[in-house]
């Protein structure tokens, strides 16, 4: 259950903001008390996002792969609610194909958003958390971001990368009070993941995971509220599964009822 104050005073940086699982957290995170700026190249959708939640939030422009736009990101949010001290790097593409069709362009765009993009969004906070004592960056990996899955060797490569960028920050900056977590949803309720999917070849034979099917972006989004807040004050540097269950091993399938 959403508890009102429990982020109070924080204020949220959300890229990807605008639809999906990016929107649920941006939703979660206002409840529960914070600023939020929903950052997304989706700007009608974002700002429809934004004017719906009110004086607790605003969009803003932002391509994560573009370092001056995230200058001109903390800017905005640093003028309108204040310096940020949570950041949400949500904002991802999903690109299927078997591993021998797969391109150059395509490990490319995956990198630079699903990678690179994770990069640039904590160098850009570095100052403004120090500045505050300290924040929390969550990083929205994947499961894929842990294991291979068929044809998604592009993805699963980009999202690997952003699982280690977390790593490495959470190392590096413990010292300035700086958490950085990885989350790693697995089937998700959204556009993107249902597009993604209905190109690959075991679609029609999708076995649910242990608790039995797929999930929502709110649930998602209560687990980076929870990262986003000092009440998960002494986690940093972990790689947060919410996947069902389907990480703990295999499920034999059972045959249907007659």
């Amino acid at each position: 259950m959403a508890n009102g104050s429990k982020l109070a005073a924080k204020v949220a940086i959300v890229t990807g903001g605008a639809q999906g699982i990016g929107e649920a957290t941006a939703r979660r995170l206002a409840e529960d008390g914070a600023h939020v700026v929903i950052a997304d190249v989706l700007d009608e959708a974002g700002q429809a996002v934004a004017t719906s939640l009110g004086a607790s939030a605003a969009f803003t422009h932002l391509d994560v792969t573009d370092a001056r736009q995230w200058e001109e990101c903390i800017a905005f949010t640093t003028r309108t609610f204040g310096s940020p001290n949570v950041l949400v790097s949500n904002a991802g593409v999903m690109l299927t194909g078997s591993f021998e069709d797969a391109s150059v362009d395509d490990f490319r765009r995956a990198f630079e958003v699903n990678t690179l993009g994770a990069f640039l969004g904590i160098r850009a906070v570095l100052d403004p958390m120090r500045h505050n004592g300290g924040g929390s960056v969550v990083i929205v990996s994947s499961v894929g971001g842990l294991i291979g899955i068929e044809g998604m060797s592009a993805y699963c490569t980009s999202k690997a990368g952003s699982t280690m960028i977390a790593r490495c920050a959470a190392i590096e900056f413990g010292e300035d009070g700086i958490r950085v977590n990885s989350i790693h949803p697995g089937r998700i309720e959204t556009a993107m993941s249902d597009a993604g999917a209905s190109d690959l070849p075991a679609v029609g034979s999708y076995a649910g995971p242990p608790l039995g099917r797929v999930g929502e972006p709110a649930e998602v989004a209560a687990l980076v509220s929870f990262l986003a807040s000092d009440d998960s004050s002494y986690i940093t540097g972990v790689q947060h599964v919410i996947d069902g269950g389907r990480q703990a091993g295999q499920k034999y399938p059972r045959p249907a009822s007659p």
